[in-house]
């Protein structure tokens, strides 16, 4: 899948750390018994840490949406509340 990624900004690393991220999410929504939900906390981690900036994150998550229908920010903290 094309994610929408902007692969100027990103380095070959992180845009890899993206794409497994955002490749897991899917997975999770589509199966979450087929998923290490510790290991997919720990991409979301990464994630942020290497975006931060907050309107890229909330691009990204709008067009992820429009794409997969998972919406990144709601299924993570649904998934960081019931993991507390």
């Amino acid at each position: 899948m094309d994610y929408p990624i902007d692969y100027e900004t990103y380095s070959t690393e992180e845009i890899i750390v993206i794409v497994e991220f955002l490749s897991m999410l899917e997975q999770f929504a589509a199966s979450p018994a087929t998923v290490d939900q510790q290991v997919l906390i720990h991409k979301y981690k990464q994630y942020r840490d290497i975006l931060n900036n907050l309107s890229e994150e909330k691009r990204i998550d709008r067009e992820f949406t429009q794409l997969t229908n998972v919406p990144i920010y709601k299924t993570m903290q649904t998934l960081l509340k019931s993991s507390s």
